[in-house]
């Protein structure tokens, strides 16, 4: 078993982190794809036993090919009662061919510590188009929580947390007094979706969505079925389905390309 612990870990967009203040966890590419990486950070915490390790960090396309890999370096862990972070700037040029998820895995001593996803932004490259789409729904599928932005009628915007059934790149949310209150979502067209990934905590990205509210009786009972696999702690368990029919709306969030 390592000795280490990968606590949490991204890479992320030197520049943009420098004009923003905001570190997205994305590597960029300008220009269209296959293209070559812009310098990006990589920040990492680790938490183990006491004393010093050669670190390699490896960085991985969807197929596990390795296109990255950083030379050996020592790092020096306080203990196990610590969580110690260390920053490394990338300055190489990657060679990026692909705008799917790519990986990156740490190795200390050898072992793997760990491993995080790592998207590519190329907002230049034609070939980039819907990669934002893709990451969602692999961040969704791990995930169980979005954040919608809400329009309110007096003008104002709020967020709120939903659970949710995921289909594909679509979203149903079952939204109500008894489940969970989402106001206003059934009056509008569109409204904004906050995708997280839960394995690195960061935002990835916002979904513009159109907003549809399910009538028809068989598709409601057939989402509100899969959303007892999805809701955790239900107070009722299977009678939910009668609480939702009788009080809960069901709506469907589809993503715009």
């Amino acid at each position: 078993m390592a000795r280490v612990q990968l606590m949490s870990a991204m890479a992320y967009d030197i520049d943009q982190h420098a004009s923003t203040g905001v570190a997205d966890p994305v590597i960029r590419v300008l220009g269209e794809l296959p293209g070559t990486s812009r310098p990006f950070g990589i920040n990492r915490v680790y938490k183990g036993s006491q004393g010093t390790y050669e670190e390699v960090l490896v960085l991985v396309d969807p197929d596990d090919v390795v296109i990255w890999e950083s030379p050996p370096r020592l790092v020096e862990l306080r203990g196990a009662m610590f969580e110690d972070l260390f920053r490394r700037r990338v300055e190489e040029r990657v060679a990026i061919t692909s705008t799917g998820e790519h990986t990156l895995v740490f190795y200390l001593d050898g072992q793997i510590a760990g491993r995080v996803p790592v998207f590519i932004d190329a907002p230049e490259s034609v070939t980039s188009a819907g990669v934002l789409l893709e990451a969602a729904e692999t961040a969704l599928k791990k995930g169980s929580i979005c954040w919608i932005r809400l329009p309110q009628p007096d003008g104002s915007t709020i967020s709120r947390p939903a659970w949710y059934v995921q289909q594909g790149q679509k979203l149903f949310v079952v939204k109500g007094e008894t489940e969970q209150a989402l106001p206003n979502l059934e009056h509008n067209d569109v409204v904004t979706v906050v995708v997280k990934s839960k394995e690195i905590k960061a935002t990835i990205g916002e979904l513009i969505c159109d907003v549809r509210v399910v009538t028809d009786d068989a598709e409601f009972d057939k989402i509100a079925a899969l959303g007892l696999g999805t809701r955790l702690n239900l107070p009722d368990g299977d009678a939910a389905l009668e609480r939702w029919r009788a009080n809960c709306k069901i709506v469907e969030l589809t993503p715009r390309g």
